[in-house]
């Protein structure tokens, strides 16, 4: 016989649970009202706590103990022997599945056989015990002092649910959410028990339960979520998922029955499968760092010198960039980091190998306060990274178009070739063999397709005319410069043959169209803008050149969201093209620069976060996306796009 099994029946030799309490108040004291009410969440266990208590108290003898499962009974109660002590199972007073028992005569039938010496234990989910309380009103049948939970399992009681030695390996691999539940505990150990190879990666592990408790015999989610619970305690949930912290008549209750729990002063959600359901994914995109001579301060340093220099550290973070990474340290605490760090470039001023140091060791400390998502692999990747036309180094670009177009991505690539979890186009390989940059998440329903719209970035325009004449000009003065000036006359040279054309290369845009995309949310990032912003830019190839091209392929794969930077102006958009890709909706996000000093207005960045409800083919998607800029010390939302759907 297996030493788990989730279905097996109520065993007493399996049973691990301490009922003493429960027996001595059965035993001993009278209620207040006419039912003792042990509220608990639905697979929680109150129907192995009652056959245990039936089991205890017929062995003792003395007592006429009888278990009754509301739902094999049908609408007509039955009767009772009069002192008895009656153990109540499922009496169906609230939930979705059918119509709820009428909660004033159930009341009234108890109220029976209180009148005859019964003594009632009534086992009930957190929505039928509001049903119940509701259909009391005032007149004495029921009281709140009467009610008994079902505490989560303590660590001695799960070290003896682990009943073989790789179960009590596995045991402190788990997180805590996963012990606290006997038969989210009890999945979890007869999966390693029937693949053994799942207890070598406890992520895969509690993956495999989570896809396992939403067959049809167990429907977990539905049963805790849907049908044990009222709508306001299911927006206490959602509340709490996103980080905040509702003032709810009902979070005390949802403690009680260990849906939720506190930590650090505040209320978390206590059950793994509710967590993984409920908690949205939070994404962080961030631009235009420009790491070097133009990052932006946060400490206005008047007077330099060695007493600015030695009080400045006093008043924190110097820079904006610093103060950023403070400011999600602080989000990380509350439970509200982000779990994705998307990066649309211009990470340095220059493409200097100096600078890319300060900006992977910025990245690094940043990375420490992403936060951990169930739905998450580990291994994945929580950077994702394209370049912008400052990542590209202007020196590798100034030969004929096609010389040195994948060199100039060299420091870029030496900067964060090796990060393990970045992820980032590969525009530093020749665009006719390279592999689409894409990051997928299957289990959070998202993918991105990574584009590098810098792949010209820096090129030295061809034009033999003003070539020609620039030639005509240095040679007429060339026996009037001093050799400082002639030096300078070839740089100016060089400056006003170059251009910066943002452009996403054909090779991988149809990449793009012959890609198989899964995931309902589709999400495109890159540096340059798809569409003109109302603010005025005075560069020569601001936008994207080839940015029809882009919007169409993207609108054919259906993405939903488009991320970019570049302009230093934070901006939503939405485009529809009446007629083509069935009116199919893009979403436009620019992220303002984070940290660069040559910004038109705040510094800052855009928060998405992208909510989920249900379970199998049935979750719809929520996409709410909210920029936040930097007001003095703090960070405060300006403006938002959503919530709203894919394509709508």
């Amino acid at each position: 016989m297996r030493a788990f099994d989730v279905r097996r029946q109520y065993s007493p030799e399996r049973d691990v649970r301490d009922h003493g309490q429960l027996l001595d108040l059965l035993l001993s004291l009278p209620a207040h009202g006419v039912v003792w009410p042990l509220v608990g969440a639905r697979r929680a266990g109150k129907t192995w706590t009652l056959k245990a208590l039936e089991h205890h108290l017929g062995s003792a003898g003395g007592t006429s103990v009888r278990y009754l499962d509301l739902r094999r009974v049908g609408a007509a109660l039955p009767a009772v022997p009069p002192g008895t002590t009656l153990l109540l199972d499922e009496p169906q007073l609230a939930g979705k599945g059918g119509t709820p028992r009428d909660a004033a005569a159930f009341l009234r039938w108890c109220d029976d056989l209180y009148q005859a010496s019964t003594r009632i234990l009534l086992a009930m989910s957190p929505a039928e015990w509001i049903a119940l309380e509701r259909a009391a009103g005032d007149a004495g049948l029921l009281s709140s002092r009467d009610m008994r939970f079902l505490d989560p399992l303590t660590h001695a009681e799960a070290l003896k649910l682990a009943r073989t030695a790789v179960s009590r390996a596995l045991l402190p691999e788990l997180p805590a959410t996963w012990r606290r539940n006997p038969f989210l505990l009890e999945l979890v150990f007869e999966l390693a028990e029937q693949s053994p190879g799942l207890a070598e990666d406890p992520w895969t592990l509690l993956w495999t339960a989570r896809v396992r408790s939403e067959l049809l015999e167990f429907g977990y989610h539905r049963a805790v979520f849907e049908d044990g619970l009222t709508d306001a305690q299911r927006g206490v949930l959602r509340e709490v998922a996103r980080g905040a912290s509702p003032r709810d008549e009902n979070v005390d209750l949802l403690e009680r029955c260990g849906l939720l729990q506190r930590r650090g002063g505040r209320s978390v959600l206590a059950d793994p499968i509710l967590e993984a359901n409920l908690c949205p994914l939070r994404i962080h995109h961030v631009s235009d760092v420009h790491f070097g001579p133009k990052s932006a301060e946060r400490v206005d340093v008047k007077e330099r010198g060695t007493r600015s220099d030695t009080m400045a550290p006093g008043l924190g973070a110097s820079r904006v960039c610093d103060h950023y990474i403070e400011h999600v340290a602080e989000l990380a605490a509350t439970g509200r980091g982000p779990h994705l760090l998307v990066v649309s470039g211009d990470l340095a001023e220059w493409a200097d190998d100096a600078q890319y140091a300060e900006a992977r060791a910025w990245l690094e400390r940043l990375c420490r306060h992403l936060a951990v998502h169930p739905r998450l692999p580990p291994k994945e990747p929580n950077v994702l990274l394209v370049g912008g036309n400052h990542d590209v180094d202007w020196r590798q670009a100034t030969g004929p178009a096609q010389d040195g177009t994948q060199a100039r991505h060299a420091p870029f690539v030496r900067a964060f070739d090796d990060h393990p979890r970045c992820a980032r186009p590969r525009l530093d390989e020749p665009p006719e063999t390279r592999a689409l940059a894409v990051a997928r998440y299957a289990d959070l329903g998202v993918e991105f397709a990574l584009l590098g719209s810098s792949e010209f970035g820096d090129q030295q325009e061809a034009d033999p005319v003003r070539d020609e004449l620039l030639s005509l000009i240095g040679r007429l003065r060339k026996d009037a410069m001093e050799e400082p000036d002639a030096e300078r006359a070839a740089v100016l040279r060089d400056h006003v043959s170059r251009i910066d054309p943002g452009l996403v290369h054909d090779a991988d845009l149809q990449r793009v169209r012959r890609a198989e995309w899964h995931a309902p949310i589709r999400i495109a990032v890159l540096h340059h803008p798809v569409s003109p912003l109302p603010s005025a830019e005075l560069a020569r190839f601001g936008g994207l050149i080839n940015a029809g091209e882009v919007k169409d392929a993207l609108a054919d794969k259906e993405f939903c969201l488009v991320l970019h930077g570049h302009s230093h102006t934070g901006w939503f958009g939405k485009e529809q093209w009446p007629e083509r890709h069935e009116d199919w909706t893009i979403r436009i996000a620019a992220a303002p620069s984070l940290s660069s000093r040559e910004a038109q207005e705040h510094n800052g960045y855009n928060e998405i976060e992208i909510a989920r409800e249900g379970v199998g083919g049935e979750v719809i998607y929520q996409i709410h996306v909210r920029r936040m800029v930097r007001e003095g010390a703090t960070w405060t939302r300006r403006a938002s796009m959503g919530p709203f759907a894919p394509g709508k």
